[in-house]
């Protein structure tokens, strides 16, 4: 008896990547496809990302199949010259800790207010000016420690998120906000924005308005971020 293996031959024409595929565009696509699951997003303006998103913007059709494949949706933004990686499926979402969130919702009015309000196309604000926002936004929470804040910058910083600049003294200690933020975070208004913020404000008698927040500041200590770590529980 004979066995017909021609329908266990898969033709070449119908395999996912075309065998006529260039070495270097192989390359290029595997290069930005490990950037993108490792980090969720390309910016132009480093110089090691230049040619990647290049290539990714030049091909984005076969970055867009891959992504399709692995349950994520790109996201090109040419005036911010930056290229995400959106996770469509929950299996491939990150749960915050509540002082990751806390975190990310006060960078994400800051830079907010800065761009809509201000025009600002760079925004960038030090440990010690955000340590004072934070408490303006969310008086009744203990500030972090600055061991738990850095760590969490750093963590915001290897997702691309912010860039940090760090000094000898913490609290001088620039964060410049990123871009891919708004669509970590994607509040549609600053409405949507304190429905959510307004949910860790459970010992404040007030809650938080557009207002509020638009008041004077509250005078912060000169080192709050020196204080011990709040909690670290998850949402």
């Amino acid at each position: 008896m004979t066995i017909d293996q021609s329908t266990n031959d898969m033709p070449t024409a119908s395999t996912l990547i075309s065998s006529a595929l260039q070495e270097r565009d192989r390359q290029m696509l595997q290069d930005i496809a490990h950037r993108l699951l490792a980090h969720g997003s390309l910016l132009r303006s480093r110089s090691s990302e230049k040619a990647l998103y290049d290539w990714a913007v030049e091909h984005l059709p076969w970055l867009e199949e891959w992504a399709v494949l692995l349950g994520l949706k790109i996201i090109l933004q040419r005036d911010d010259r930056l290229l995400m990686a959106v996770p469509l499926v929950p299996s491939m979402t990150r749960r915050l800790r509540r002082d990751e969130t806390l975190v990310a919702l006060a960078l994400w009015y800051d830079f907010d207010v800065q761009v809509r309000e201000e025009g600002a196309h760079e925004v960038y604000i030090t440990v010690r000016d955000f340590n004072e926002s934070f408490r303006s936004k969310f008086p009744s929470i203990t500030p972090l420690s600055a061991s738990r804040f850095k760590e969490i910058l750093r963590g915001f910083a290897r997702f691309n998120l912010i860039e940090t600049d760090w000094t000898d003294d913490f609290s001088d200690s620039v964060i410049q906000v990123l871009p891919t933020l708004r669509f970590a975070i994607p509040f549609p208004d600053i409405e949507e924005w304190l429905k959510v913020a307004n949910q860790f404000q459970e010992e404040t008698e007030e809650p938080l308005t557009a207002e509020s927040l638009q008041g004077e500041d509250v005078e912060a200590e000169e080192e709050p971020a020196a204080q011990e770590d709040s909690s670290e529980e998850e949402e």
